[in-house]
């Protein structure tokens, strides 16, 4: 019989290798309102949000843009239980932006039959690779296909909204 010190001590080492954090770090739940396509959110939680006031006609299609996505945007992405991934280059990156697109065609679809991902370029990051849904967060120093697969598989088809 596995004493309960032995499963504390295997979870503590688990959080602080990463691995039981592969999913992310679960952040502070700031409604979902939405508002006007012409009008800014206002969010309390650090940059990138994971929730809060969005535009209620505007999100982004799910695929790889090579244009930064407003807030108010991909924030409606992520309550339709969509993920998204932030990117940013301080110098052109060719082999990232390569290794997203890969990445984004070999993820599995959703429960709607779609690749619930949206990939852009964000320079308001401060990590060179950010992953959202709604109200997580996990931040990257490289690219990870396994911690970005990790994440998606945790999270997606799960934001307040249920729909495609």
């Amino acid at each position: 019989m596995i004493s309960r010190a032995v499963v504390f001590t295997a979870l503590a080492l688990a959080c602080a290798t990463g691995s039981a954090g592969a999913q992310g770090r679960q952040m502070p739940d700031e409604g979902q309102q939405h508002i006007p396509s012409n009008q800014s959110g206002t969010y309390t939680a650090p940059y990138p949000p994971t929730s809060g006031q969005h535009s209620g006609s505007n999100w982004a299609e799910w695929e790889v843009v090579d244009r930064p996505l407003p807030p108010e945007e991909f924030v409606h992405n992520l309550e339709h239980g969509g993920i998204v991934i932030l990117y940013r280059c301080d110098a052109p990156c060719p082999t990232l932006v390569r290794e997203l697109r890969e990445l984004y065609a070999t993820f599995p679809k959703g429960k709607y039959g779609k690749v619930k991902l949206v990939v852009a370029p964000d320079k308001k990051i401060k990590p060179p690779i950010v992953i959202l849904a709604w109200t997580w967060i996990d931040e990257l120093p490289t690219f990870d296909r396994e911690r970005l697969l990790r994440f998606y598989r945790g999270h997606v088809d799960r934001g307040p909204e249920d729909v495609p």
